[in-house]
Parts: C-alpha cells; sequence; structure tokens
C-alpha cells in the first residue's frame, strides 16, 4: 500500500508543478510583469516545485534527510542525465555569460553547501538562513542581469515557447487579448491554488511513504532521496529538457538545470533547515563529491570547446547510470 501512496504522492507533485507553472506565469504576465522575470521565477520555481513540496514537508515531519538525499540526487541527475540525455539529441552551444558567470556560481555554491554540510555534521537552522540569504541574493543578481541573460517567449496560448516558432506575440497583445476574457483571472488563480494544495499532499504522501519503504526495507532516508525521489522529482527538468533539446532550444537545457540546482540547494534546503535541523549521513560526502565534481568537468569542457557535444554527454550518461549502479549495490553489499 505504500508503494501506491508513494506513485500517487509523486504523480500529484509532478503533475501539481505542471498546473502551478502554467497559471502562475499567466497571471504574471497579465500582471504586467516582464517576460524575463516571469521566466527565471516561475520557471525555476515550477521545475523544483516538487522538490520545494518535499523538502518543505519533511522538514514538518522531522525526516529531511529525505529532502537532503533528494536534493543532492537531483542535482546529479540533472547534470549527468539531463545534460547528457540532451548532448546526446542534439550539441548543447555554451554562451560565454554562462561559462564566466552561471556555471562558476554553480560550482561556488556547491562548495558552500559542501562546508556546511561537513563542518558541523548538519545543516542547522543558522546554515539554513544563510542559505536563504545566498537565494535572495542570487534573485537580485538575476534581476540586475535580467538584460544580459535568456529571454522566455511566451506563445498565442499564453504557455512557455520553448521551439521559437514564431508565434510568440507581445506581452502588451497578450494583456489586451487577455482583459477582454471574463473570468479568465478567477479560473487561473483556482488553478494556482490547488495546484499548491496538490504540492503540499503530494509532498505529504510522498514524504511518509517513502520513509514507511526505507525503513521496511532497511534502507536510510538518505538513500531513498538520493535515488528514486531525486529521479522522480527530475521529471519536469527532464521532460522540459529533452523537448528543449529537439526543438534545438541548448539555452533552456543549460539554464533549466544550473537554475535547477541553485535554485534546490539555496531555497529547498535554506527551508527544509529551517523548519527542521537536518542531520548529515557520514557517507553522503561521496555523493556531493560527485556532484561537485561533475559540475567542475561539465565547466571544464564548457569553457574549452563553447558547447557540450554527443561524446561528452555519453560520458555523463555513463557515469549517472554507474552511480545508480554504486548506490544500489553499496546498498546490497555494505
Amino acid at each position: 500500500m505504500q508503494y501506491f501512496f508513494f506513485i500517487l504522492g509523486l504523480g500529484l507533485v509532478v503533475k501539481s508543478a505542471d498546473v502551478l507553472i502554467d497559471s502562475t506565469s499567466k497571471i504574471a504576465k497579465k500582471f504586467g510583469v516582464s517576460t524575463f522575470i516571469i521566466g527565471i521565477t516561475v520557471v525555476a520555481f515550477g521545475t523544483s516545485a516538487p522538490e520545494l513540496a518535499v523538502g518543505i514537508t519533511s522538514g514538518i515531519t522531522h525526516t529531511n534527510q529525505l529532502t537532503l538525499g533528494n536534493i543532492i540526487g537531483s542535482g546529479i541527475s540533472n547534470i549527468a542525465l539531463i545534460v547528457g540525455l540532451s548532448a546526446i539529441i542534439m550539441p548543447l552551444a555554451v554562451k560565454d555569460s554562462v561559462v564566466k558567470r552561471e556555471i562558476p556560481l554553480l560550482i561556488g555554491i556547491e562548495i558552500a553547501l559542501s562546508i556546511l554540510l561537513f563542518v558541523n555534521g548538519s545543516l542547522s537552522r543558522i546554515n539554513g538562513i544563510i542559505l536563504l540569504a545566498g537565494f535572495i541574493g542570487f534573485m537580485i543578481y538575476i534581476i540586475f542581469n535580467s538584460k544580459k541573460s535568456m529571454k522566455v517567449q511566451f506563445d498565442v496560448e499564453g504557455d512557455i515557447d520553448i521551439d521559437a516558432d514564431g508565434n510568440g506575440i507581445s506581452q502588451a497583445v497578450e494583456v489586451k487579448k487577455s482583459a477582454n476574457k471574463k473570468g479568465a483571472m478567477v479560473k487561473l488563480w483556482v488553478f494556482a491554488i490547488l495546484s499548491l494544495i496538490g504540492l503540499f499532499i503530494g509532498g505529504r504522501l510522498t514524504v511518509s511513504s517513502s520513509s514507511q519503504i526505507a525503513k521496511s526495507l532497511g534502507l536510510s532516508e538518505t538513500l531513498i532521496g538520493l535515488t528514486v525521489v531525486a529521479f522522480a522529482t527530475t521529471l519536469p527538468e527532464l521532460i522540459a529538457s529533452i523537448i528543449a533539446a529537439i526543438k534545438k532550444e541548448p539555452d533552456i537545457v543549460l539554464g533549466n538545470c544550473i537554475g535547477s540546482n541553485i535554485f534546490n540547494i539555496l531555497l529547498v534546503l535554506g527551508l527544509s533547515s529551517l523548519i527542521s535541523p537536518i542531520t548529515v549521513e557520514n557517507l553522503l560526502w561521496v555523493d556531493v563529491i560527485i556532484l561537485v565534481a561533475i559540475t567542475l568537468f561539465v565547466f571544464i569542457i564548457s569553457a574549452v570547446r563553447k558547447s557540450v557535444r554527443r561524446p561528452t554527454g555519453i560520458i555523463l550518461l555513463i557515469i549517472y547510470v554507474a552511480y545508480i549502479i554504486y548506490k544500489v549495490l553499496f546498498t546490497v553489499f555494505i
């Protein structure tokens, strides 16, 4: 029965995140918020909403070792699995600004997290405040650098136009058009509220059921978070990135993965540890080193070649598969 609740919870979280990103982006546009700010905030929140839901609910229930494992595992999945698969589909061109700013920023945040995790063996509420302060700083950075960053376009239906097929329309036209639709705003608010409720319920189901499964199998919450929950909550980024790669939009792939990892570390771990301090398992340092190492690997490749090509994608995918096999074998034989 716990497996059913686990699958139900994850499905509810993923679907709620999809509805939330759609409804809130349209609401933001109707209030005249710029397309860049909408994209960088709503898209980042939407793709990281599953991790956020799990983080908050696990913090409330004092089971947030699951969240810590989830964030580290999701980070590895974002870089190794998503970038790897996307690069196999098509080469991912990397802009100079991404090499000079965004990837080094992510590496710095990952190293800072490593220090916080292993200095005291836990993430305290003070550490949570530090991470949240970093998130606020990151958002300020985003706002001041908005003109130099990728702008997200929207199509005639108000959805994110990732294929740049020419059906994107200006914000002014969309706002004018939407003003004539009575009840549209109320409907969007209802969807947004219902999706938030869905995220909470789904997150609660995921946390409680995965904790019971872990106990019944003799597994730790951290391991469940590193593998099963991490893969499931990465599905929004995975689907969006694969579609973007197929539509030949490499900026969306890299921006999605980098932004999601930053968002998860600073906001999700920050909030979860602020609600309830997180004890760090000793062996987690291996996973953290892997996360930092593959991010450095992508950074070096990007700096040298200005792109992530198919051979690199294959290497990243092999690393991800090897990592999952390592986690499974370690669990079985140790």
